[in-house]
């Protein structure tokens, strides 16, 4: 049988060493059956064969976000959109347009609030209540690891004051114990989020749907989803039979300090759901939290004087936990942002038997001998370059001044531990930062985010270069689940043409670089006109 789709007039990277290069190729049932120049690749064509090409078409293979959240950010992105927004007065205006569009009585919801925003205040919803109007408020931090209520929310939600977490999840209150509206980590914001309403199961799949789309348009097409249940093998499964899962989607299940044990070994029983498109073979631990509020794990504490406890409060409970999900064949992804964090989890892979098939989310802070480690254990670290985006050359910015010019100097060493041997994953923890990889590619090169004013590389970490950023979008990111990530005749048909090769380009011309094709499983996914 013929080809279903073909591709030639290309330059194709393929990110294989054995073949590097093609100029043309072939699919067949969501599968590469040829790979090599024009003549190899056309006998295996005919006149029912859909024939793609360009003038200046480079292929690549398709790129993987090694981290996101794509059912939640899909459904908090529908709210207010606080990405670059500087000052208090500037989140008033949208609070107060919000409710003038949704209506008193309503949940004004947003995502992607700066900490810099409050201007150096400490959070209290008397800052904003005016603003917010007849109606419940919740909006989330740029790291998904607070979020900030009004007095209608906090009332609605029965929160009146401080409360304990098996997590160490933190309502913030006043001197006094009346909470401000600020709810640290994740139990606390669902004591107020459980309150908002629900939507339809056809309206969360319509905007996982739109997701999937806009994520292909920009060369996507494979993601590490790092949260959810049951309810997400449900969605996936939904989205797959309906024809819309137009990514692969390594999903991994999420447990933390709450989990009790019935519900691990429900999380063990369904390692082996998968379709065709997706796996739940694969389990996120939450260690700790993150730098700007004090949540997470530090050796030493940082200039507030926080930081010095993990999220589990039983450590040898997260151990044994560790343990039984890499018995029970699991790949494990473990967050830990904080450089005792870091450690702890290294500490723990180490212990286990075999070949370690696990990573580390974030890696925000870790010493030399610490970078050392990953290589030496084959362990993975993903890592989100993006991320500098909130940062100031000027150490300025709430991250800055709790780490301190010695940590921040050693801060997000990707290019060090990249240069270790370590097998380094790339990706944008959307709806953290955005999932555009053209601007992940950019910030991992540079140190510094393309939208900001100060050109100055952040920290004395190296950047990677061109060649090294692509593969953490593609071979390192599937090599950590035993996948090739390149092009190659047997492999999947997932690929993606620019319009020039991005690991030659320039960061800056990055940015903007065309999309004029995305493939998934033998599928245009995107194609420009």
């Amino acid at each position: 049988m013929a080809a279903d789709l073909a591709v030639f007039g290309a330059r194709i990277r393929t990110m294989n060493p054995a073949q590097p290069f093609a100029e043309a190729l072939a699919v067949k049932d969501g599968r590469i059956i040829a790979l090599g120049s024009a003549a190899e690749v056309r006998a295996e064509c005919d006149a029912n064969t859909v024939i793609q090409s360009g003038p200046d078409w480079h292929l690549t293979p398709g790129l993987t976000d090694g981290h996101q959240h794509l059912l939640m950010g899909s459904q908090v992105g529908r709210g207010i959109n606080f990405d670059r927004v500087s000052n208090l007065e500037q989140v008033r205006a949208l609070l107060r347009a919000e409710r003038k569009r949704v209506g008193p009585g309503a949940w004004v919801q947003g995502f992607a609030f700066e900490y810099a925003a409050l201007g150096g205040l400490e959070y209290h919803h008397e800052l904003i209540d005016e603003a917010a109007g007849d109606g419940p408020m919740l909006f989330h931090a740029l790291d998904m690891h607070t979020a900030f209520a009004n007095g209608e929310a906090l009332r609605i939600a029965g929160v009146t004051g401080a409360r304990r977490f098996a997590d160490a999840s933190i309502i913030v209150c006043n001197e006094n114990g009346a909470p401000t509206g600020e709810l640290r980590e994740l139990s606390a914001m669902h004591a107020v989020t459980d309150h908002a309403p629900i939507p339809t199961e056809d309206e969360k799949l319509g905007w996982y749907a739109d997701t999937i789309r806009a994520q292909n348009a920009v060369g996507i097409t494979a993601i590490h989803q790092m949260d959810g249940g049951q309810e997400t093998i449900d969605a996936l499964r939904a989205l797959e039979a309906a024809g819309q899962l137009n990514l692969r989607v390594r999903f991994h299940q999420w447990i933390d300090a709450t989990t009790d044990p019935e519900g691990a070994l429900e999380m063990i029983a369904r390692r082996d759901q998968a379709g065709r498109m997706w796996t739940a073979n694969s389990v996120k631990f939450m260690l700790d939290g993150v730098i700007d509020t004090g949540t997470a794990w530090l050796e030493e504490p940082d200039t507030f004087g926080d930081g010095n406890e993990p999220m589990w409060p039983d450590m040898d409970h997260f151990r044994r936990t560790l343990r039984q999900f890499h018995d029970a064949g699991f790949y494990i992804a473990t967050h830990a942002i904080g450089d005792r964090a870091v450690r702890e989890v290294l500490d723990t892979y180490e212990t286990f038997p075999g070949e370690s098939r696990h990573r580390i989310e974030h890696v925000e802070a870790a010493p030399g001998q610490t970078v050392a480690r990953f290589a030496r254990q084959k362990v993975s670290a993903s890592m989100q370059p993006i991320h500098l985006r909130w940062l100031n050359a000027d150490m300025t910015d709430p991250w800055s001044e709790r780490l301190g010019i010695h940590r921040c100097d050693h801060a997000m060493p990707s290019g060090e531990i990249n240069a270790s041997g370590a097998n380094v994953i790339l990706g944008s923890d959307w709806p953290v930062a955005p999932y555009d990889p053209r601007l992940g590619i950019f910030a991992a090169q540079r140190r510094y985010a393309p939208d900001v004013d100060d050109h100055r590389s952040l920290g004395k970490s190296r950047g990677l270069t061109g060649l090294e950023t692509l593969a953490g979008y593609t071979v390192n990111a599937a090599r950590v689940t035993g996948d090739s990530g390149a092009l190659e005749i047997g492999g999947p048909a997932d690929f993606v043409a620019w319009g020039a090769d991005p690991a030659d380009c320039v960061p800056e011309d990055v940015v903007e670089l065309p999309v004029h094709l995305t493939v998934v499983d033998g599928r245009i996914a995107h194609q420009t006109v």
